[in-house]
């Protein structure tokens, strides 16, 4: 209900552990021969954003999808599937 925007039906946050990034930020640099920005390279801000991130979807009642499950990024189908099942279900509502 700020700057007189009305309140979203659903937010989704999508979660990664910072392990899980750090592994993928370093393969990607291996792989296209480019550095972490300032922002990668600070992992300790990165764990921070990612708690506030995971804090935020607590206090406002977002739906949190881990996207990581048993060590293992999920499929981008299988992801997709369970965004598509909350906002169906929002719809429905």
């Amino acid at each position: 209900d700020q700057l007189g925007l009305p309140c979203p039906d659903l937010v989704i946050y999508l979660d990664v552990p910072t392990d899980y990034t750090e592994k993928m930020m370093r393969k990607r640099e291996a792989d296209t021969n480019t550095s972490a920005d300032i922002h990668e390279k600070d992992l300790v801000y990165l764990a921070t954003c990612r708690r506030s991130g995971k804090e935020a979807a607590a206090f406002y009642g977002w739906t949190v999808i881990e996207c990581v499950r048993d060590g293992q990024m999920r499929s981008i189908e299988d992801i997709h599937e369970e965004i598509y099942r909350h906002v169906t279900a929002c719809l429905e509502e």
